[in-house]
């Protein structure tokens, strides 16, 4: 059977959209910490986001060579390799730089602020979606708690770090993530799972390849607690993404985009205990704020 135009999934029950949302956000939450845990060390960020992508493309490739072997489509390489752009290359870029001024609690925090932007991405991008007044009041109480941090100059680290750039950098990556959630829900429903994320991987490969070469990275020797971490890395990665891309297709962009309320919870928990990270009154006022925001502008959806 080709992957376009399969029969469209059924509706998950509740327990396999919470399972499946846990898994992404335990994935994602756990990714930032590993990731920073390495930046620390001294691990290049280029030399990390290339064996992150380069393994996960493989991996995902031998299987679908496997055990999928379908024909080559250029309608799925083109509207995967768009979404990929901002799903995959542009957050990782975003993200693992943001890692350098700010702490992974506080990125994964800001990321929990994606929905409030995914609906507005869905009403410029799918011109079906209606933004509510409950919605415009969930919008403005996230920037709320997004500008708090800002003002605050709050890092979440306990010496250092620098909010301007590494929020900046994490509030780009949010809006990657906003905008990947609404090209994934307008694609991904019309194909396997593992045939979409196959086909996202070849132009984000060629992509970090060439900043490889042009940035003249070096290829880096590994201690084992890194080779280590690096493969759990990759691991959180690859079930967080098929996870996000099984939901997908099932629920709507606003509900799969819940998986927010968990990360911060994850990722912050982590941060403090594994990497020394604060966990101030900054941090919880701004969760506040967005933690609202997400209740509001969920709410509606999951009442439908």
């Amino acid at each position: 059977m080709s992957s376009h135009n399969i029969e469209k999934p059924s509706q998950p029950s509740m327990i396999q959209t919470f399972s499946a949302i846990i898994v992404a956000a335990i994935g994602w939450g756990t990714g930032n910490v590993i990731s920073r845990s390495l930046l620390i060390e001294g691990i290049d960020e280029i030399y990390l986001i290339t064996i992150r992508v380069v393994v996960i493309g493989t991996i995902l490739t031998i299987y679908y060579l496997l055990f999928i072997r379908e024909k080559f489509e250029i309608t799925i390489f083109k509207e995967a390799s768009l979404t990929s752009i901002f799903s995959l290359f542009a957050v990782s870029w975003f993200f693992i730089f943001a890692l350098q001024y700010i702490s992974s609690g506080l990125v994964t925090l800001l990321i929990s602020s994606a929905p409030i932007f995914t609906a507005i991405w869905l009403k410029i991008l799918l011109k079906e979606e209606d933004i509510s007044k409950t919605r415009y009041l969930a919008i403005f109480i996230g920037l709320i708690g997004v500008s708090y941090l800002f003002l605050t100059k709050e890092t979440g680290l306990l010496d250092g770090g620098d909010i301007l750039i590494g929020g900046t950098l994490a509030f780009m990556g949010v809006q990657c993530i906003a905008l990947a959630t609404v090209l994934n829900r307008k694609y991904a429903p019309n194909y396997k799972v593992f045939t979409w994320l196959t086909y996202q991987y070849p132009t984000v490969i060629f992509l970090t390849i060439i900043a490889f070469l042009i940035f003249d990275i070096q290829i880096e020797p590994l201690t084992t607690s890194q080779v280590t971490r690096i493969t759990f890395l990759i691991m959180a990665n690859l079930s967080a993404f098929t996870s996000f891309t099984w939901l997908i297709r099932r629920v709507s962009a606003l509900q799969v985009a819940s998986v927010d309320y968990l990360v911060p919870i994850v990722g912050v928990s982590a941060g403090v205990v594994f990497l020394n990270e604060s966990f101030n009154f900054n941090i919880v006022i701004a969760g506040v704020f967005i933690f609202i925001s997400l209740v509001l502008n969920t709410k509606e959806e999951f009442s439908n």
